[in-house]
């Protein structure tokens, strides 16, 4: 028997009550033994939304699908429905950006007869598709508000917050900061927890983009005060994939995105393994393992050409992967990366996007032979990162043009570039970053003078891990040097203490093995 209209509300407020204290399966269990029952039209498409929420991907597809067909006599319901079809494309999937922003459109036509929360809703949704496919939203923060206030929570209702993951997306790290700070200030105000853990990751994202990584430690350590919910709770294997990254943990940061990637995170979001893999990327990099960088970030890259995402800091990759295609020997496929990005930067006028392109361009060159005119603007491009905020990618550039340097026997070029990169890297909080430029600067000839037949300290380092167990490639792999390199200097160190195995190296250094 068919529950009547007060029986279907009845049921529908349970369920509303069920999931927001955060039992979806009863909540599933509920309706979906029910949803048959109820009459076709509004209340069954509002048990088709709620039916969504604690379901994943493919099933909330499915019940959004029904939802939009039974909702099409209530305006209100019908937005809803439309505004979390835009959603599920643009931020769940992260796929089929024009679709998402098409269906954003015919959300916000339908809410126009509707409430204000209703509104607010599809003007979210449509600024979502539109900072992916790298346009302003200033017009549709502007309409919100204008709204008069309504009772859905911040996290769903303000245009605000996709208005600052575009600032970070650009590059502009401190205005970015400021708005997330303004909203964890109103979440907090409002006693609204999802929204307290949503606005705490977006800052944390932010400071992971601008390299400190003290900062974003500091922000997913004030996850917990939120109570953090599931869907929460999924973000942080990304973010400590990419913390362990920006700190120069390539081990770590390679292990955690292997997990979010595998699937071994609570069933993680295809935004979330971009992001793990954009980690192991940067990881692999650090680890001097190109090809396997290629790897992790051409992936990403492939997926935001494929799915029309326009931004080239929504899923930053380009300028890591143009360098590792540049250093597995693909430059035609470095150039072609570089120029899309060149060409997206320029058309709008993307601080983040500009610097970097220069900085791929530059890359490539460096990695041809040694170019005085690329060398410089690898600086500028260092010093354009500067002033955005992101001191982490500006130590990366010092990192890489101080290499380069050293390669072509630029020494006093060298020793200034990486004693920058160091101190850079320091500051930030990034010891394995900081110990990638100190392997550089003792690879410096002239740098420190060994004493006769002593060992120089790039010898010494490696002598030292040897003696203690190590394999050469462990030793390659703490050290951020190639395994060639480290044969070559424990050939250096053997024939100057003039021993001939690890274990006459590890008495001979006084380490007993």
């Amino acid at each position: 028997m068919a529950p009547g209209p007060r029986g279907a509300g009845r049921l529908l407020a349970l369920a509303r009550y069920l999931i927001d204290a955060g039992e979806y399966p009863w909540a599933t269990g509920l309706l979906a033994g029910r949803i048959g029952a109820l009459p076709a039209g509004p209340a069954r498409a509002a048990a088709h939304l709620l039916l969504s929420e604690g379901a994943d991907l493919l099933a909330e597809q499915e019940h959004l699908a029904q939802a939009i067909s039974d909702s099409a006599a209530d305006p209100g319901l019908h937005a809803q429905a439309l505004a979390r079809q835009a959603m599920l494309l643009a931020v769940d999937r992260v796929e089929r950006v024009a679709e998402a922003e098409q269906v954003a459109g015919q959300a916000l036509a339908a809410a126009s007869s509707a409430g204000p929360d209703d509104q607010r809703r599809a003007l979210v949704a449509l600024a979502w598709a539109r900072v992916l496919a790298g346009r302003g939203v200033e017009d549709l923060a502007a309409r919100a508000a204008a709204l008069p206030p309504g009772t859905t929570s911040l996290y769903e209702s303000s245009v605000d917050r996709p208005a600052g993951v575009r600032l970070a997306f650009r590059g502009e790290l401190a205005a970015a900061r400021e708005v997330f700070g303004g909203l964890l200030v109103a979440a907090e105000q409002r006693g609204e927890a999802g929204s307290g853990a949503v606005m705490t990751i977006q800052l944390c994202e932010v400071e992971l983009r601008a390299g400190d990584a003290a900062a974003a430690a500091a922000a997913l350590g004030e996850l917990e005060q939120w109570g953090v919910l599931e869907a929460q709770a999924q973000a942080t294997g990304r973010l400590l994939a990419l913390l362990a990254a920006v700190r120069g943990d390539a081990g770590q940061a390679g292990a955690l995105a292997a997990r979010v990637v595998a699937g071994s995170e609570a069933a993680p979001s295809p935004w979330d393994r971009l992001e793990a893999r954009r980690a192991a990327g940067v990881a692999a990099l650090l680890a001097r393992d190109p090809q396997q960088a290629v790897t992790s970030l051409a992936a990403v890259w492939q997926h935001t050409q494929r799915e029309g995402i326009q931004d080239p800091g929504a899923f930053p990759v380009a300028g890591d992967l143009a360098e590792a295609l540049a250093e597995t020997g693909q430059f035609a496929a470095a150039g072609a990366v570089t120029g899309r990005l060149a060409a997206l930067a320029g058309a709008q006028q993307h601080p983040w996007g500009l610097a970097t392109a220069d900085r791929a361009a530059a890359v490539i060159t460096l990695t041809r032979g040694y170019d005085d005119a690329a060398a410089a603007q690898l600086a500028a491009a260092a010093g354009a990162y500067r002033a955005l905020g992101a001191g982490w990618e500006a130590a990366r550039a010092l990192l890489v043009a101080g290499r380069a340097q050293r390669r072509a026997k630029k020494r006093a070029a060298a020793r200034e570039s990486l004693q920058a990169a160091r101190a850079g890297f320091e500051q930030l909080g990034c010891p394995g970053w900081a110990q990638a430029a100190a392997a550089e600067l003792d690879r410096v000839s002239g740098r420190r003078a060994a004493p006769a037949g002593g060992l120089t300290p790039g010898e010494r380092r490696v002598a030292e891990l040897a003696a203690a167990g190590l394999s050469n490639k462990q030793v390659a792999a703490q050290l951020y040097l190639s395994v060639t390199t480290v044969h070559s200097h424990l050939r250096g160190v053997y024939a100057k203490l003039g021993v001939t195995s690890r274990a006459q190296l590890a008495r001979r250094l006084g380490t007993g093995g």
